[in-house]
């Protein structure tokens, strides 16, 4: 919902629930036979006065962020809150009555009981409707959230047959096989390696369906793998160096997020290259979160590389599905290097498990 819808239907039912409450009151002293003509101007400053501190409630509510705190942090607050308002709507009450309708009995008698009476109804009052938006604020916010898992789950199935594409299109199967055909004879024990590497890719590639993140540590043995078949075609025109600290294995990244970056870092860097070039990869914690790191040997153009512009694309969308947008993906030149640098933050991203 856009926020102007949401804003119209906040003033809609602010004036819907108040009205009809000054309604039903008007209705029950009307059946009793209590109505008075003049009762009329009193409730319309109940439902004045109404609107007013309940907006005053939400405006609390909403600039100090009460609605991301815990229910057993909120509710003492509200309730604090609700019965200084409801203080104020009662004082009001009386003033506008007195002023307005002098033959009224006063709120402010000697009679104690009768304001005390008519605090604790406004008090009440706005309880319930602190009680009745924070029902539907959590209730939209559940509903969001099962759309956003929904959202990520597609985009993770998208991603996948994306990645399967990459991994499983001609030009890599063709070169992995011939690599090792080329090693069943000269070398059958790296043969049986290479093959290892690729159904472990394969393999990696059909199960990250089921996951939203993956430790780094797993992540990087799938670079390793899929950068060993690599080795077979380029041989020493690949150099690779590999900077993750042991303290890092276990943090939490999207699965195949790494491998992407790495795999155009080969495909447009490295393999246009007659001599070769070199690929750096690095994970660091910083303040604001992980930092992973992918140099390559070459010269980033934007919209000038072919393809990569589509694996680019979707890494962004799924660090934006799985991390609100808190997460950051940033490519540059930088020493006759290409540096792509991904953000992850400091947030707890939410497992999407597949049943069945």
């Amino acid at each position: 919902m856009s926020p102007r819808r949401r804003y119209l239907l906040y003033w809609a039912t602010q004036l819907g629930a108040w009205g009809g409450y000054v309604g039903l009151y008007a209705l029950w002293t009307y059946v009793g036979g209590t109505f008075d003509p003049e009762l009329n101007l009193i409730l319309v400053l109940v439902f004045a006065l109404g609107i007013a501190t309940s907006h005053a409630l939400r405006e609390v509510m909403v600039r100090n962020h009460w609605l991301e705190r815990p229910l057993g942090l909120l509710i003492p607050r509200l309730a604090l809150t609700g019965l200084l308002l409801g203080l104020t709507a009662t004082v009001m009450e009386g003033i506008l009555v007195e002023l307005l309708l002098p033959q009224y009995d006063s709120l402010f008698s000697s009679d104690a009981a009768r304001f005390f009476e008519q605090l604790i109804n406004w008090v009440v009052l706005l309880v319930v409707w602190s009680l009745a938006y924070l029902a539907y604020h959590y209730f939209a916010r559940n509903r969001l959230e099962e759309i956003r898992n929904l959202r990520l789950q597609t985009a993770d199935r998208e991603n996948q047959l994306n990645n399967l594409r990459s991994q499983l299109n001609p030009h890599f199967m063709f070169n992995a096989l011939n690599g090792i055909r080329a090693l069943i004879d000269e070398d059958p024990a790296q043969a049986k390696r290479a093959i290892t590497q690729l159904s472990a890719i394969l393999r990696n590639a059909m199960s990250t369906v089921k996951r939203t993140t993956v430790p780094l540590g797993e992540e990087v043995d799938i670079v390793k793998a899929y950068l060993a078949l690599e080795a077979m075609r380029f041989e020493e025109r690949l150099r690779v160096q590999i900077d993750v600290p042991q303290g890092l294995e276990r943090e939490p990244v999207p699965p195949m997020l790494l491998q992407t970056l790495v795999e155009n870092a080969v495909r447009h860097g490295v393999a246009k290259l007659t001599q070769g070039g070199d690929i750096h990869i690095a994970a660091q914690q910083a303040d604001d979160g992980l930092h992973l790191t992918v140099r390559n040997t070459g010269h980033y153009e934007p919209g000038r590389i072919n393809g990569s512009g589509i694996g680019l694309r979707n890494t962004q969308r799924r660090l934006d599905l799985i991390y609100g947008r808190k997460a950051n993906l940033h490519i540059s030149n930088a020493d006759g290097m290409v540096v792509t640098d991904v953000l992850i933050p400091r947030v707890e991203a939410k497992v999407v498990e597949d049943e069945g």
